[in-house]
């Protein structure tokens, strides 16, 4: 009776024991956050967004490349909104020379176009000071971040 459960014992543990073992999800979720990083150097970034979202999915357990994801994610937000605001003060300037030399003209009495254009160009301002805001929101949320897997990490190591 004995030798019985021994052996049953003996063939659950080798079942078991030769099971393949999880890998570790960080290495696959770190694989993805590098490929996301270097489509981000590459300036795709809805692909790097896209790679994240993935490695988020995939890899629910990778607790530290998901925090890590969060300032890359973070970082790619920030470099649309940077791409955005040069776009946006290049377009600025340019229709506020025209709008200056639209000021300059003597239109009395038809002043449509100059009321136009001055119209155009606060809209475009407005636009400007917005992604301006973006800008700053993005560098700030990734100090935080930073600073909060900083204080993480070494709370870890005590």
């Amino acid at each position: 009776m004995n030798k019985k459960i021994y052996f049953i014992l003996v063939s659950i543990f080798m079942f078991y024991g030769c099971m393949p073992q999880e890998a570790d999800p960080e290495t696959g979720a770190r694989a993805m956050l590098n490929s996301a990083r270097s489509l981000m150097a590459n300036k795709d970034y809805e692909a790097a967004k896209d790679s994240i979202l993935e490695m988020r999915s995939k890899f629910p357990k990778a607790f530290k490349a998901r925090t890590e994801g969060i300032i890359v994610m973070d970082s790619i937000e920030l470099l649309q909104a940077q791409d955005s605001l040069a776009f946006i003060d290049s377009v600025l300037n340019a229709e506020r020379q025209y709008f200056n030399t639209l000021q300059k003209r003597d239109n009395r009495g038809n002043n449509a176009e100059y009321y136009k254009q001055r119209t155009k160009v606060f809209y475009i301002e407005q636009h400007f000071d917005e992604t301006c805001a973006k800008v700053k929101f993005y560098l700030r949320k990734i100090e935080i971040d930073q600073r909060k897997n900083l204080e993480a990490q070494v709370g870890f190591n005590e």
